[in-house]
């Protein structure tokens, strides 16, 4: 299964980083756990996911909740739940997920840093097919650096069904994005996302190999701990029946955080 790849050369990669001295040492200070509450909600030209098809006549409203916290085993780790639905508006017909993942930096050096990842989530839509009522295991793999002052991400993200009524299997769903700073003003700053993404499938709901491309750009305003996203994603299907639609979000969130306290510092 591709989960158990993206894990074993995750492992293997842990290994190699260690013994060159990539990682951070066991002996280093530890950092204070930190936490991060983020609500996000907005409106979707309809709902769609990685594998193509889009489901329902939408629009859509959208929210999120996620919580998660930071350096809890080892410095720079972080545990994560979030809870995401998506609501027809037309039908009022809703389809959520919910999951956990813990994440690790397992190699810094310079300019380069990755992350491996692992979790479980649960979906529940209704109105996917005959009605999806699934259990996932999921891996992802990041993988950024910088150039010329760009920043630049690549992302690998597995899911593997472990309990469906729908066929079993697995796919990767690959993100390539760069961000550039337009504009900052006081408190106000202006930035401008986009890059490539690309699905393949093992079965995965009866859907087997390249299934699309897309590229995506979103203009995001940020002030303080409040964020506004407008972004468009064109969709390019490599199989017969998966359509070629353009999709629409727009987006607001707020993230609260802060650190908890030890008892030194009381």
């Amino acid at each position: 299964m591709v989960l158990s790849r993206v894990l074993l050369g995750g492992v293997l990669l842990h290994a190699v980083a260690a013994a060159g001295g990539l990682v951070s040492a066991g002996g280093s200070k530890p950092l204070e756990p930190a936490w991060t509450v983020s609500l996000q909600g907005g409106y979707a030209s309809t709902f769609q996911l990685m594998l193509g098809g889009t489901f329902g006549g939408g629009p859509d409203f959208q929210n999120k909740l996620t919580a998660g916290i930071s350096n809890l085993l080892r410095n720079g780790d972080s545990l994560s739940l979030y809870g995401w639905s998506t609501t027809d508006l037309p039908s009022v017909s809703p389809n959520w997920q919910a999951g956990f993942s813990y994440k690790e930096r397992i190699l810094h050096k310079g300019r380069h840093a990755v992350v491996l990842g692992g979790g479980a989530q649960r979906w529940l839509f209704p109105d996917v097919k005959t009605g999806s009522n699934d259990w996932l295991a999921t891996g992802t793999v990041n993988y950024a650096t910088s150039v010329k002052h760009v920043p630049i991400t690549v992302t690998s993200d597995s899911f593997s069904l472990l309990s469906s009524p729908l066929p079993p299997g697995s796919l990767l769903y690959t993100q390539i994005q760069t961000q550039h700073p337009l504009l900052k003003r006081g408190r106000y700053q202006l930035s401008l996302r986009h890059g490539p993404m690309h699905t393949y499938s093992w079965g995965f709901w009866g859907a087997n190999g390249n299934r699309v491309v897309r590229y995506g750009v979103m203009l995001a305003v940020v002030r303080n701990n409040m964020t506004i996203e407008v972004g468009c994603r064109q969709q390019f299907g490599l199989q017969d029946k998966i359509p070629y639609n353009r999709f629409w979000t727009v987006l607001v969130s707020r993230q609260l955080s802060g650190r908890f306290h030890t008892n030194n510092d009381r």
